[in-house]
């Protein structure tokens, strides 16, 4: 089947027969383009290409959840490009996936928070599309998805009332390294939090930070006991609240200096200084290693003329022996004679 074809039956709703005959035209264009463990990355509404899953799974994916409406040109499933376009380095493709999958999350948490209650009856969530750029048929198959969730009331509530930060633009990360260029200290999260959150709608939940920290000093403390986790709970696993997207709670509680250091106390602002010190130890043992190397070549050269100064030695005294004996042999034929 022509590929632009697979694409228009693409186009048609879950539940029509083009649609099914769409997804097998894709799986059969993707199962040629699998990774080494037999995976694929699942164009679903809900994966948008940031998981790996089996071939079973993103078929199953793509007819319950149906395919991202914008994926028009397979860039991840072994379709051409022109790669121009999209020049950035090997190493930031996984930052730019993540990026993608958090904005597209909260895209979905915004259109919750507009158009879903849980005590409203299903057939009327379905006409309750609050955004005309989404397809009828994908609004149904999230009001399905949310409607068949465990997920409770107080989730909800969080989804409709965020924190607003008040930075605008700027990220969490960006104004994090403007304090530190500022104050020439990396600021904790506590602080890059009060700085971020101004808006009156959060006085309450500033406050009780501000209070806690006042309490807590200037103590260095772990994320999981600094004022911004005792009054908003503790960060979800693998990720740090107000630091920014891609930050690991393991880039900050273990510096990158080496592991037979880990049961060492440093706090994070001394990092880069630690990291700098253990470089200029590296390169101090490496030229002690080359300079033993060198002394233990020398030492085998001087042991090697010993030796061989030795044996001439020896070489030389046992001619020296020869001549003198023979003498003394004379001398006593000599006296022999005589009598």
């Amino acid at each position: 089947m022509d590929l632009n074809t697979i694409k228009e039956n693409l186009t048609f709703p879950i539940k029509a027969p083009q649609y099914r005959v769409g997804v097998d035209g894709f799986m059969s264009y993707a199962n040629s383009n699998l990774t080494h463990d037999g995976k694929l990355r699942c164009p679903c509404v809900k994966c948008v290409n940031t998981k790996l899953l089996n071939p079973d799974d993103v078929n199953y994916h793509l007819l319950q959840y149906g395919i991202m409406r914008n994926y028009s040109t397979w860039v991840f499933h072994g379709e051409s490009v022109d790669q121009s376009r999209f020049l950035y380095p090997k190493s930031l493709e996984k930052w730019i996936l993540k990026s993608i999958g958090h904005k597209w999350r909260d895209y979905k948490c915004l259109l919750k928070g507009k158009g879903y209650d849980d005590n409203t009856d299903i057939n009327t969530l379905y006409d309750n599309c609050q955004d005309e750029d989404v397809d009828y048929d994908q609004w149904i198959s999230l009001v399905n998805f949310w409607r068949r969730s465990n997920r409770s009331k107080e989730s909800l509530e969080k989804a409709k009332v965020k924190p607003i930060h008040t930075t605008g633009t700027k990220s969490h990360a960006r104004v994090r390294e403007e304090m530190k260029k500022s104050s020439n200290k990396s600021p904790t999260r506590t602080q890059v939090y009060l700085k971020c959150h101004q808006h009156e709608s959060e006085a309450d939940i500033t406050n009780q930070i501000k209070n806690v920290a006042t309490e807590q000093g200037d103590q260095e403390l772990d994320l999981d006991d600094d004022p911004v986790s005792q009054v908003l709970g503790k960060d979800k696993h693998g990720r740090v609240r107000g630091l920014g997207l891609g930050v690991k709670p393991s880039d900050l509680g273990d510096p990158s200096y080496p592991r037979f250091c880990n049961g060492l106390n440093m706090s994070t602002d001394n990092e880069a200084a630690v990291i700098h010190y253990f470089r200029r130890l590296e390169g101090v043992v490496q030229r002690l290693r080359a300079r033993v190397k060198r002394q233990g070549i020398t030492i085998t050269k001087v042991k090697r003329k010993l030796r061989d100064h030795d044996i001439s030695l020896s070489d030389e005294s046992e001619s020296d022996a020869d001549p003198f004996s023979s003498d003394s042999d004379s001398v006593v034929e000599a006296e022999h004679d005589d009598q």
